[in-house]
């Protein structure tokens, strides 16, 4: 049963880390992109100061906290897989070694 589960959180972790990569790929990297454009001269006066502005100050910075959170709550369910695959061993090892002293089965 163990098995199944670990499947089934191992797909949601990977389904995770895929909308971590389109929040990257699909909003900050264009978002980030254009506000160089911008910077280069594509778009002059208070308003491209004001985008520019708002989105290296707001936009930019909260997509980045949202890929990191995301990012690390993914890490975290996955050393939650390791430590849990470690204690299924050590408990098999130990019931494997009662069941060798006490020539069981």
């Amino acid at each position: 049963m163990f098995k199944f589960v670990r499947r089934l959180v191992e797909k949601a972790t990977k389904g995770i880390m895929e909308q971590v990569n389109i929040v990257q790929d699909a909003v900050k990297a264009p978002l980030s992109a254009l506000v160089n454009e911008v910077m280069g001269g594509m778009w002059k006066g208070e308003g491209a100061n004001r985008f520019v502005q708002e989105m290296t100050s707001e936009m930019i910075p909260l997509l980045v906290s949202i890929i990191g959170l995301n990012t690390s709550f993914a890490n975290s369910i996955t050393k939650g897989i390791n430590r849990t695959d470690q204690a299924i061993n050590q408990a098999t090892n130990k019931a494997q070694s009662l069941f060798d002293t006490f020539k069981i089965f």
